[in-house]
């Protein structure tokens, strides 16, 4: 039962699309990207209006460490610094639309506001100890991921 059940799906088309609130024109292609629960890093504190085609693939940064913001550069494959992954998506419809900068977006790639509520201040300015780990590039990514700032051989 279950294997032609699983066949029925593999026959079905791929999921493409997840429209929700001012994400209406939107179809994502890589849902999975899109439903992860893993916020990234805030590139900027306000929206960024880009015009976008109709029917061209985009790839939404969804880690905040891209240096072509608001699109993704691959910034994310470095081994050990972050768990996002971008959002493919089109636009069915040729215009202006206001990307997500701040990365904390219910309505990937497109900009909800939540801006407003993101703290402007450093993660680590109420950082209560130090942690020194060897030299790994696992942990050296982690810890950069959770706000740690290098500090005497060790993360702040």
């Amino acid at each position: 039962m279950l294997g032609r059940t699983c066949q029925k799906l593999q026959a079905a088309a791929p999921i493409q699309s997840s429209i929700r609130g001012k994400a209406r024109g939107v179809v994502v292609q890589s849902y999975s990207a899109d439903v992860l629960p893993y916020k990234g890093q805030p590139a900027g504190t306000k929206s960024n209006r880009v015009k976008l085609e109709a029917g061209k693939t985009y790839h939404w940064c969804s880690c905040g460490l891209s240096i072509t913001q608001p699109f993704c550069d691959g910034t994310h494959k470095t081994p050990g610094l972050t768990n996002v992954r971008p959002v493919s998506f089109q636009v069915e419809k040729t215009g202006i639309y206001p990307m997500c900068d701040c990365k904390q977006t219910g309505t990937r790639p497109i900009c909800d506001g939540k801006h407003a509520d993101v703290s402007k201040a450093p993660r680590d300015l109420n950082a209560t100890r130090m942690v020194a780990f060897d030299e790994s590039p696992v942990y050296a990514g982690v810890a950069q991921k959770l706000g740690y700032k290098p500090k005497n051989g060790g993360f702040q």
